[in-house]
């Protein structure tokens, strides 16, 4: 998927309608949000967010949004297109977002081109994604250079542009954005709109890797594996497909089998590679089913 999803995280959670205003404070905020001070309603919001009651999130978003706040708008409208404290609606977030942008919110201007890109509330349009994700990146959003440097890599709406990817993530990844951390990385590795190298590559990479994104901590894993921008370590590699097999990236959980089965950074434990072979083997990964194959034949090495 080429979108990066805009500022919160996507969670899991069962609707639940709008609940009514305390008479007793629960939060330090609430006593000034009640006054109506739109700041103190917005951050209340997020306060309910981070909590997971999204109900609450969504009643003091909209209170401060019909105040005129951005943040608020913006934050109201994730809530509508993962219909989490509301029911979900497309077209709410567009109408949100499209006021938020027009306030100059950056990370609003990323959610429409998200929009755009997956074509939801709009037809779909990767010139209009295109657009809007340059409008973000042009505003600061990492989010925005993000996804601009993935279109741009990928001639989405414009030409393959390698070079002008790579600044993109660049200026993303300088901002301590995971994803791009990833991408800029990864650019070192391959030689794409960058210089080949290998430090470089390792460096991001371990950024990424250690934001917990799974095909960061694998790709870094391999590098290491394969002594490439230093000496070849299996410990440490060992340690970081662990951390992406823990998180469930079956190319990882393949490789900490192929580790154990060899005895290489893990003391051999045939029973741990058939573990995590299994684990990657129910996910389709079919050289983990290939080497269950030899285990059930009695190979050991």
């Amino acid at each position: 998927m080429s979108i990066t999803h805009p500022p919160y995280r996507e969670i899991d959670a069962r609707p639940e309608p709008p609940q009514p205003e305390r008479d007793a404070p629960q939060h330090p905020l609430e006593a000034l949000a009640h006054t109506g001070d739109a700041a103190a309603q917005e951050w209340l919001g997020a306060h309910y967010h981070d909590r997971k009651d999204y109900a609450q999130a969504a009643h003091w978003y909209r209170k401060a949004a019909d105040q005129g706040s951005a943040g608020a708008k913006y934050n109201l409208g994730w809530l509508y297109v993962h219909g989490q404290g509301v029911k979900q609606a497309d077209a709410q977030a567009l109408a949100l977002w499209q006021q938020a942008s027009q306030d100059g919110l950056a990370r609003a201007m990323n959610g429409l081109g998200f929009l755009h890109e997956q074509g939801r509330g709009v037809p779909r349009s990767d010139d209009q994604a295109l657009a809007w994700y340059q409008r973000a990146a042009e505003a600061g959003d990492p989010s925005g250079q993000c996804n601009l440097g993935l279109f741009l890599q990928n001639g989405r709406g414009a030409p393959v542009d390698l070079v002008r990817a790579a600044a993109m993530f660049s200026l993303a990844a300088h901002q301590g954005y995971r994803e791009a951390c990833y991408r800029y990385g990864h650019l070192f590795v391959t030689g794409q709109g960058v210089e080949q190298d290998d430090a470089q590559a390792i460096a991001w990479l371990r950024k990424a890797a250690e934001m917990e994104l799974p095909v960061a901590q694998r790709e870094l894993a391999t590098l290491l594996a394969m002594g490439r921008g230093g000496s070849l370590d299996y410990t440490m590699a060992a340690g970081w497909y662990q951390r992406a097999a823990e998180l469930g990236d079956a190319q990882a959980q393949f490789s900490l089998g192929v580790l154990y089965w060899r005895g290489l950074g893990k003391q051999q434990d045939l029973e741990k590679a058939r573990l995590w072979w299994e684990r990657a083997a129910a996910q389709g990964e079919e050289r983990a089913r290939n080497n269950l194959n030899l285990l059930a034949k009695g190979v050991r090495r």
